[in-house]
């Protein structure tokens, strides 16, 4: 199943030169276009710059660290990128390393998972981006379906778990109210 589903998206590469530079634009460029567009917004868009601070403070942290888990599962388990285990499979982008599970799916993920706690518009937005991009990867030849697949559901997991607990120690230093007034 993982191979047929990636032989559908693989299929779309080497077709023609506007569908190749759309795939690689989505599996290369995408993601950092709309994160440096995020962070500005996160930095600039409220009328608390602290909250914007804030914001920008929890939900970065929280993407990094699924970053940095994702790469600690690649090391784990130590699966072979599709134009490693097979010969034919010619890739759109330059990638090393370990495919499972992908570190874009999960830091994007994470990403939209933490932003749905301040932003829904944004999070649905950044969701989408994160299964694109992850689409455009396998259709670039360098993930299997299951390396994005995982990578969602890790970063889900590491988002809405980090957020929590980052957001619990940032509102002690950011509190979102005033404390009451005693009387």
């Amino acid at each position: 199943m993982n191979e047929t589903i990636f032989n559908f998206f693989y299929s779309f590469a080497h077709k023609s030169y506007a569908l190749d530079f759309c795939i690689h634009f989505f599996a290369e460029w995408y993601g950092l276009i709309i994160l440096f567009v995020l962070f500005i917004y996160l930095f600039k868009h409220r009328d608390n710059p602290k909250k914007g601070v804030r914001d920008l403070f929890v939900v970065g942290t929280t993407a990094v660290s699924a970053w940095f888990i994702a790469h600690f599962f690649k090391d784990v388990f130590h699966t072979l990128r599709p134009f490693d285990a097979v010969a034919s499979i010619k890739p759109l982008v330059i990638e090393s390393g370990y495919a499972f599970p992908s570190g874009h799916a999960t830091f994007f993920m994470a990403l939209a998972s933490s932003l749905w706690f301040y932003h829904k518009r944004l999070a649905v937005f950044f969701g989408i981006s994160a299964v694109l991009i992850g689409m455009a990867r396998i259709s670039a030849g360098i993930h299997w379906p299951i390396d994005i697949l995982a990578g969602l559901f890790l970063g889900y997991a590491i988002g809405t778990t980090l957020h929590d607990l980052i957001s619990s120690m940032t509102s002690k230093v950011y509190p979102t109210s005033k404390p009451p007034i005693a009387k």
